[in-house]
């Protein structure tokens, strides 16, 4: 592959400074680095915190992304043969790497490590032409039959969106039939009803408003719940609760609302990052129903691999906005405000 003296980045230079493009010198890659020609980078809504400025110990100038589909260029000598070969299609999404001796690490739980290394928070990430990315982070193998009728862009949110409510979902007790409540129909949501449909369950799926009841069905769920006009914990109390609650959307009110909605020995996961307060749950629902709260993040480069091959297997595809690299601001704002349907997604030729 001929390569440029230099690529095309995004660059965020300060907490809220506007967001730029920049030019960055292409080198040979560190001993355990992979050099990658980025295809496709999602855009999360955990970019905020480069923007923002919200992550302890960030450092600028910071190129964010980690929903990552692109493709090997070089690999750096230490590099174990046979790891990755060029030309080799992989993902990289949010797990950064890890340092191996921390008690976490050593534990396994490599996804908590200490130093909580992140693609695009930590280390630059994938709203660019080409990344450098350490070899144990999350960037995964991916077979090319993943690209059967489906973009590089709708396969790049699996890494992060995708991943999340995946493990989530995976890693609940249930039995199949049981009920689950998705809370939220966007860019984690839309994913969640999939999983859960293919995965067993059968879904209720609740937003604000009537819009998306159609949506909601036609990605596997067996309802809609208007949450402007039904209680949804109420309603699904008299179903006998779910099994499985799902809080996808980033919204603390609308959490609590659904909280209640919760079976008898069932589990909560709450998978969005609530802004607008913190989440509140009677000691005494949890007592009673003996009901499990939990939060849930993304998993490693093993979990990864195991969602994109499930999705390949189960036709779970991500709904996608394309924009260039030259448009990302527009697009980053258009996520911030809410208006992607559902996952704005920087692509490259």
């Amino acid at each position: 592959m001929a390569l440029p003296a230099s690529y095309k980045a995004v660059s965020c230079t300060a907490p809220r400074a506007p967001w730029t493009t920049v030019q960055v010198p292409v080198r040979a890659p560190a001993p355990h680095e992979v050099f990658i020609k980025v295809h496709a980078s999602g855009i999360c809504n955990s970019d905020h915190f480069v923007y923002q400025g919200l992550w302890p110990g960030l450092s600028y100038p910071r190129t964010p992304g980690h929903e990552v589909v692109g493709r090997v260029v070089s690999v750096g000598e230490g590099v174990p043969a046979g790891r990755f070969s060029e030309g080799e299609l992989v993902g990289v999404g949010w797990n950064g790497g890890y340092c191996g001796a921390c008690s976490a690490c050593r534990e396994g739980e490599f996804w908590d490590c200490e130093k909580h290394p992140v693609t695009g928070i930590t280390q630059d990430g994938g709203h660019a032409e080409y990344m450098y990315v350490p070899v144990n982070a999350a960037v995964v193998k991916l077979p090319e039959e993943a690209l059967e009728n489906t973009t590089y862009a709708e396969l790049a949110p699996l890494l992060c969106a995708g991943l999340t409510v995946f493990g989530a979902l995976a890693s609940t007790r249930y039995s199949p039939g049981d009920v689950c409540l998705v809370q939220g129909i966007g860019g984690l949501g839309h994913l969640a009803i999939q999983y859960a449909a293919r995965m067993g369950l059968k879904v209720y799926a609740t937003s604000s408003g009537p819009s998306k009841a159609d949506l909601a069905r036609s990605l596997g769920a067996h309802e809609h719940i208007d949450a402007s006009a039904v209680d949804v914990a109420e309603y699904m109390s008299k179903l006998g609760g779910a099994k499985v609650v799902l809080c996808t959307a980033p919204s603390a009110a609308a959490i609590n609302k659904v909280l209640t909605a919760v079976a008898r020995g069932g589990v909560i996961t709450v998978v969005g990052a609530a802004s607008d307060g913190n989440i509140q749950v009677s000691s005494l629902l949890l007592n009673l129903k003996r009901a499990t709260l939990r939060g849930w993040a993304c998993g490693t480069s093993v979990d990864a691999e195991q969602c994109v091959r499930f999705s390949h297997l189960a036709h779970v595809k991500s709904m996608v906005n394309e924009y260039k690299l030259e448009d990302f601001a527009e697009a980053y704002e258009n996520m911030v405000a809410g208006g992607p349907k559902f996952r704005n997604v920087i692509v490259f030729p």
